[in-house]
């Protein structure tokens, strides 16, 4: 391979990381912390400088000059980091090029254009593409230097792009350092001087400018990191599965399953070993001390039980650019071995073709990029969704009500909102201080919000969809109305109730239904027999133990036709909307469960039945009713009018 034609196959790799890249970037909204990256690119330059984040500014900064050229797109706020991705692809090319030759920066190019985790990333509007970059551009310029390349960027370029990355992530560290201590070497070896001088001047300038920013500005972080836990290195054992996880995302993608694990340590090492294809040992101790470098600053602080309280494989990617490095050595070391093998003069003529044709070229190729395949693949799956903000927030607007309030637990959702919105209607936002502090405190703020508001609409966001009993709120809400409709949205849940009804003051219509010996419905009490088309049906269903039930059972109330029994309507729930665990009833206890269904706005006329149940989720196994051949019962005969 020439140096036109591995300038043009990294040219067609550039392309093929953009196509990639831009296929379907705004076919997912944004998730959480994007939302949170475009907050703060809106906020002065000096708040963001001054602190106002964890992370370092840079790609902050760098974000709001990209809204200004590009707008508020999702598309165009993803836009920055796949330029970003694509000039790492450049970057890898042209190191490529410099330690291993053409072939190599053909390999490079083409591992980078296609990596899962590199495109997730380039995908994304966080940091992690641009940081990559950077730190592939000192990288660059790095070696150049240890070469002595006539051509090589100034001093000035690799104090700005070392610079750069740390302002920009601080996982950075780990290639720079090993970048400084390559430099070090070099220049005490050469016994110059003018170049010991430069390579202390240099990082002299990195060290006090990032260390004055850090210690003024941003120490608080770590300081309170620190004093939250009892270490600061991981436990041995975090460390090794953190290990595993990490490898298998930076070669499959950070969709990758633990199935994958074991191929990808496999192919990690394999990687490595292809250091033996380069002559020059100084080039392979270069390669393998940014690998090293990469993932040993992760190692040494991420995890449940390190400085930084969580782990990703998102933290391996500054690894990606020297470990395609490591195994673009393979061409070279089997071209050497074809180049070496005794042979006729057939096989010779034959080899030489095959060695023309770039045959160590595909069959490294074919192997190294099996992983992206597997990865790409679960990538640009357009079924999977990292959040459903934007359709939660679709479906409140398009069902939004004179007298709505919308209530948000868990504050961290603001930035997401801020975005997507703003909402036609009252917003209450509960802090996450407020969740965890008096429970009192939370319910009176409730009862002033909710004063004079007919419905009430509750987003459940992150952390707080799992919070185990549920919340303070969701308890408020639940004694106070009746929740109508409930549905998640991948990272949230939305729920609506309906405050203008609770259990009624007149006399239940007595029943006696009993299901699996378990549950008998004693009592049934409703409110209006006929109704308009987008009325809610509301019943207060009088349930009594008869025994402790084995399990948590889902109610099921379904409005259905009473000429055919099609299905226009339902909703299913636990009883008393998941306050009232049907596990935790004691025999003869009785329990009063308010619950409605809406009609739909375009439900015909006619007679309609309220059919209902119970089920155990997920199996969505039925408990009979005893003494007939039936698992539902009819609760309630109605009609829907004419609008």
């Amino acid at each position: 391979m020439t140096h036109w034609q591995a300038r043009a196959a990294a040219l067609a790799c550039c392309g093929l990381g953009f196509a990639l890249a831009t296929w379907t970037l705004d076919v997912r909204g944004l998730w959480g912390d994007e939302a949170f990256s475009v907050w703060a690119s809106r906020q002065p330059v000096a708040s963001l400088i001054g602190g106002l984040d964890a992370q370092p500014p840079l790609y902050h900064l760098l974000l709001g000059a990209g809204r200004a050229l590009w707008g508020e797109s999702v598309f165009a706020l993803r836009y920055l980091s796949v330029c970003c991705g694509v000039l790492l692809v450049a970057v890898g090319a042209r190191l490529g090029h410099l330690i291993g030759g053409p072939p190599a920066s053909a390999f490079v190019a083409l591992s980078l254009a296609t990596s899962p985790i590199l495109l997730y990333y380039a995908q994304e509007a966080r940091m992690y593409a641009l940081a990559a970059l950077l730190a592939g551009g000192a990288m660059l310029l790095a070696a150049a230097s240890l070469r002595r390349e006539p051509r090589a960027a100034s001093g000035a370029s690799y104090v700005l792009l070392s610079l750069g990355a740390l302002f920009t992530h601080y996982y950075a560290a780990g290639v720079l350092l090993v970048n400084a201590l390559a430099l070090g070497v070099a220049a005490l070896r050469s016994r110059d001087g003018r170049r010991m001088l430069a390579w202390l001047v240099g990082h002299l300038i990195i060290t006090l400018v990032f260390g004055a920013w850090f210690l003024g500005l941003q120490s608080r972080y770590a300081s309170r990191a620190v004093a939250a836990r009892a270490r600061i290195v991981p436990l041995f054992e975090d460390i090794v599965t953190n290990f595993g996880v990490g490898i298998n995302g930076l070669l499959f993608g950070m969709r990758a399953d633990g199935s994958l694990t074991v191929p990808a340590l496999a192919l990690f090492a394999l990687g490595l070993v292809g250091v033996i294809g380069y002559q020059r040992r100084a080039d392979a101790g270069l390669i393998l001390g940014w690998v090293a470098g990469a993932l040993g600053v992760v190692a040494l602080t991420a995890g449940r039980s390190g400085i930084v309280n969580d782990f990703s494989p998102r933290y391996y990617l500054f690894a990606l650019l020297p470990l395609a490095l490591a195994a673009a050595g393979w061409i070279a070391f089997i071209s050497d071995v074809m180049r070496r093998a005794p042979r006729s003069a057939t096989s010779h003529r034959l080899l030489a073709a095959a060695h023309r044709l770039y045959l160590p070229l595909a069959l490294v190729g074919g192997i190294a990029l099996a992983p992206a395949a597997v990865g790409d693949f679960q990538l640009f799956d357009l079924s999977w969704q990292k959040s459903r903000y934007d359709a939660m927030i679709g479906v409140i607007r398009a069902r939004l009500q004179a007298g709505d309030g919308v209530v948000l637990v868990n504050s961290d959702q603001f930035p997401l909102l801020e975005y997507y919105g703003p909402l036609e209607a009252p917003v209450w936002i509960v802090g996450n201080d407020a969740l965890s502090g008096d429970p009192s405190g939370v319910e009176a703020e409730l009862t002033r919000f909710a004063d004079g508001k007919s419905r009430v609409w509750l987003v459940n966001y992150g952390w707080a969809m799992a919070l185990q009993p549920p919340s303070v709120v969701e308890q408020a809400l639940n004694r106070r109305g009746v929740r109508l409709y409930a549905q998640g949205f991948q990272d949230v849940a939305l729920a609506l109730y309906d405050l203008r009804f609770t259990a009624g003051d007149a006399p239940p219509r007595p029943e006696h239904v009993r299901f699996d010996g378990q549950i008998t419905l004693v009592g049934v009490r409703g409110r209006a027999q006929q109704y308009l088309p987008g009325d809610v049906i509301t019943l207060d269903l009088i349930w009594r133990a008869e025994r402790t039930p084995r399990a948590d059972y889902t109610v099921f109330m379904h409005l259905r036709r009473a000429d055919d029994g099609s299905q226009i309507a339902a909703l299913d729930s636990p009883p008393v909307n998941g306050a009232s665990p049907t596990s935790r009833w004691s025999p003869g206890q009785i329990i009063t469960d308010t619950r409605g269904v809406p009609i739909p706005v375009d439900a015909p006329p006619g007679e309609y039945h309220v059919v209902i149940g119970w089920y155990l989720y997920p199996t969505f196994e039925r408990l009979p009713i005893d003494g007939q051949a039936t698992t539902e019962h009819v609760v309630e005969r109605i009609t829907i009018l004419a609008r």
